[in-house]
């Protein structure tokens, strides 16, 4: 972009020095021709002075957008991170001077745990519930982006009547603790989801399938890794998606270790611009990032297409204040959080939405007339979200 600045720059000094050059019709008078080329001259002056004006202005942008780490290791779920992978395909990260390198983890347990003893930098798909637990329980994490910003759903038996939410009062609900997600739902309907459900502690998306299909229980919570057996299952399907429950209820957050963010706000930020570059790249060329994420996971497209392209199952690198917030409420009110522990804590300290406004502002500066529509909807969806 700046190239082009510039070029555009010397291109309207030499159209400038052209048209003194060669009027159409020439000057009487020696003086006024003298004036002319000296005026020419002190624009190609002017000129070049600006361009090596710019020319250092950039030098110095880019020496202080140096990232003060260029190693940033994450926890990578069994169904990946599309953004983090166009991102990587695109050289988004090798541009701002980072190599990500994606370690492979077995639950959301065990990538906080990671994120927590600094194992890893940066979790994304452990939903919100999860680090917010982490938190309120003393772990200093910042959640500073997203991933995913809706995508789960419930699912039940076909023969199992469902008509909303006031349909799981009384019901078996395989998932290890109140769902916090449902959990909401529910208390907006007036259902206490300690009292008039039954939780049953099934840890992984595959455990709580296969309790709903074996009639162990009657619904269940599942991620988009589900969805393609879902579909193949007469049995099974799906009776609601979260967001219709709780709309815009931020999946999954990205999160890393405040004292991360503090050391490195370069990094972060950087890190952010190709992530939201990944994003506007992801929504433009679905079926292509359906190739190419299989082949990152080592997974048959089928399986990647069956989420990937699902129209519920959609991404956002913002953060999500508003939802996080909810859910942090909510989460204390269900007493998943202690509330105590939670009088302690000021939730804000834990959400940070400069760096991405930074991030976001600095993409549209760079990269708006590619893609307006995106940008555009980048940034009401900031303000409706996060004021």
């Amino acid at each position: 972009m700046k190239k082009r600045i510039i070029s555009m720059m010397i291109a309207a000094a030499m159209s400038v020095g052209l048209a003194a050059c060669g009027a159409p019709k020439a000057p009487e008078a020696n003086e006024k021709a003298a004036a002319s080329t000296e005026a020419a001259v002190v624009s190609e002056t002017a000129a070049e002075k600006e361009e090596a004006g710019t020319e250092k202005s950039a030098e110095m942008a880019a020496e202080a957008e140096k990232p003060e780490v260029r190693d940033i290791h994450w926890a990578r779920a069994n169904s990946g991170n599309i953004l983090v992978t166009v991102a990587k395909q695109q050289g988004y990260f090798d541009e701002y001077g980072l190599n990500i390198i994606e370690d492979p983890v077995e639950s959301a347990g065990a990538a906080l745990t990671a994120l927590q003893t600094e194992q890893v930098d940066v979790t994304s798909n452990q939903g919100t519930n999860g680090p917010l637990g982490y938190i309120g329980k003393g772990s200093d994490f910042t959640i500073v982006g997203g991933y995913m910003l809706k995508g789960m759903y419930i699912v039940g038996r076909k023969d199992k009547d469902y008509k909303d939410v006031t349909s799981l009062k009384g019901s078996k609900f395989a998932y290890n603790g109140i769902h916090p997600v449902t959990g909401i739902a529910l208390l907006d309907a007036g259902i206490d989801p300690a009292k008039d459900v039954e939780w049953l502690p099934y840890t992984t998306n595959s455990d709580r399938l296969a309790a709903v299909i074996a009639g162990e229980a009657d619904y269940a919570v599942l991620s988009g890794d589900q969805l393609l057996t879902v579909g193949n299952n007469p049995d099974i399907e799906i009776k609601a998606w979260l967001d219709d429950l709780v709309p815009n209820y931020g999946c999954c957050r990205m999160n890393m270790n405040t004292s991360f963010v503090k050391k490195n706000p370069v990094a972060t930020k950087l890190l952010l611009k190709a992530l939201i570059r990944a994003e506007q790249w992801y929504l433009a060329h679905m079926d292509e990032c359906v190739k190419i994420l299989a082949k990152e996971i080592d997974a048959d497209e089928e399986y990647v297409a069956a989420y990937l392209l699902n129209e519920n199952y959609i991404s956002s690198v913002d953060p999500c204040k508003k939802a996080v917030l909810k859910t942090w409420d909510a989460m204390i009110k269900m007493g998943l959080i202690d509330e105590a522990e939670a009088a302690k804590i000021n939730i804000e300290d834990h959400i940070n939405t400069e760096i991405y406004k930074e991030a976001l502002d600095e993409c549209i500066a760079e990269y708006y007339d590619e893609d307006p529509a995106f940008y555009d909807g980048r940034v009401e969806f900031f303000k409706e979200n996060n004021a």
